[in-house]
């Protein structure tokens, strides 16, 4: 067996499979992270379940997974699996690099996301956010499908801070690029759960139209990192100070002085053009969801934006942003009931044991890192959604902030955080000061879809001008 329980006869309980083929057929990669939370319930904290040859483990327990994150690298790291899959494509960055070769990327990339970046950073981001605004003047009264309105916004910020280069698909209706990168990630989703890697034998349509779209977008990245460095090495090294995340990674150098290589940086770009995208307009998509359905949440967020903003259509410097607690708590508590990244996949470097049981080291282990967030023993009122509980905590006990990882924790918490919190603010004060927004009732009802993130299917909205 894969892993052994010291303390009983049986192994770790778990859903019953057939022959071969183990549970594959009782999966469903469109509702996984439901799947699992679901098993969870009936298996509790530990259990496993088996994909043809690929045995798992889940763990679902909120202590023992905050263990596990804070014990990388040295005791767990992420899965292989999408360590040889992204280096397959040649998008291996930050994200799943491992010992040395992340320490050392994680220390140059970390540079980028300096609040004195944020700050500078500030005058486009308004400059983006008030295009957002004109837009939805425009389309006031119609109904406008989410996530894709936020991807338009997400992509344009994304490339901003990344080349420093305006695409602006909020007004040129260009979607192409967009297209390009919203099909990465359900492609990477399909190669990183399937049991063996199918593709090596015969791809799929959507295999082929992931590659040719990842092929295109690094010829895209290929010509900014060119373009960046030859106006770099024509600038005197005095007045070489980065003005956006490629030119912090083209100009970053360790304690030895080296820099990134060429596929080092190309890695980390595709990598927060693709988590900057996808996972902010996810967060947006349900934020607005939940206060949709919660007017009185969002009225009490009008009247915040309304005293901070005053007669300001959107925040007018970067201090206003930090001033918005109620707002934040919003945020907060849409990261609590709808994170979009519900699952973490990581695997022990060496033996261990969790809960008395033996797992051996490469065992795929499948984090549910949105589960605890939804139990009673960690956050009072856990199925309501409570934006009120960020503010005091004692009023909604229990308030177990052990249990909410939407960024990750330990060493290798989510890097881009303070850039994705910077967007969202900035995004939802302007609606919140400027727009009603309220669920287009006349589609199917909306579920949760997972594609490696998890968003909102079947969600539209109106915006209502104030």
């Amino acid at each position: 067996m894969y892993f052994d329980q010291r303390s009983a006869s049986s192994p770790l309980p778990g859903p019953k499979g057939l022959p071969l083929l183990g549970n594959l057929l009782q999966i469903d990669l469109s509702k996984l992270h439901l799947i699992l939370e679901e098993w969870a319930e009936l298996y509790g904290p530990l259990y496993r379940f088996k994909l043809i040859n690929k045995p798992l483990v889940v763990v679902s327990d909120s202590e023992l997974i905050q263990r596990i994150l804070r014990d990388r690298p040295h005791t767990y790291r992420r899965a292989s699996l999408l360590e040889r899959i992204m280096k397959e494509l040649g998008t291996h960055g930050v994200f799943a690099a491992e010992g040395e070769q992340w320490q050392r990327q994680r220390a140059l990339t970390m540079q980028a996301f300096r609040q004195e970046n944020l700050r500078r950073f500030f005058p486009t981001l308004r400059r983006i956010t008030e295009r957002l605004h004109n837009r939805w003047q425009i389309s006031a009264g119609q109904p406008v499908p989410l996530p894709q309105e936020w991807m338009l916004f997400t992509v344009d910020v994304t490339t901003q801070f990344a080349f420093g280069f305006d695409i602006n698909l909020l007004e040129n209706q260009n979607p192409d690029f967009q297209r390009h990168l919203e099909r990465q990630l359900p492609g990477f989703n399909r190669w990183a759960n399937s049991p063996f890697p199918y593709w090596h034998f015969v791809k799929l349509p959507g295999d082929r139209e992931m590659l040719d779209s990842l092929a295109i977008i690094k010829d895209t990245i290929n010509g900014f990192i060119r373009q960046t460095r030859d106006r770099l090495e024509k600038q005197p090294a005095t007045d070489r100070q980065p003005a956006n995340f490629l030119e912090t990674l083209l100009l970053a150098r360790d304690e030895n002085g080296a820099g990134l290589a060429d596929g080092e940086i190309q890695g980390n770009i595709l990598t927060m053009l693709l988590a900057g995208e996808d996972t902010t307009a996810h967060t947006l998509s349900w934020l607005l969801y939940l206060i949709a359905e919660h007017p009185e949440v969002q009225q009490r967020m009008q009247q915040e934006a309304d005293s901070m903003l005053a007669d300001e259509p959107l925040p007018s410097d970067f201090a206003t942003l930090e001033k918005l607690p109620y707002i934040e708590a919003v945020i907060q508590e849409t990261l609590r009931l709808k994170s979009v990244a519900p699952m973490l996949y990581l695997e022990p470097i060496k033996d261990v044991e969790l809960n008395g049981t033996r797992i051996p080291k490469g065992t795929m282990l499948v984090l549910l890192s949105r589960y605890g967030t939804l139990q009673e023993q960690n956050f009072g009122k856990a199925s309501t959604f409570k934006p009120e509980r960020w503010l005091a905590p004692a009023a909604v006990c229990p308030h177990n902030r052990n249990a909410f990882v939407p960024f990750g924790s330990g060493p290798r918490f989510c890097p881009g955080r303070s850039l994705a919190m910077f967007e969202i603010k900035m995004a939802v004060a302007m609606l919140c000061r400027n727009f009603t927004v309220s669920r287009n009732q006349s589609g199917p009802p909306v579920r949760e879809l997972f594609s490696f993130t998890m968003m909102p299917e079947n969600l539209s909205v109106e915006f209502t001008p104030r």
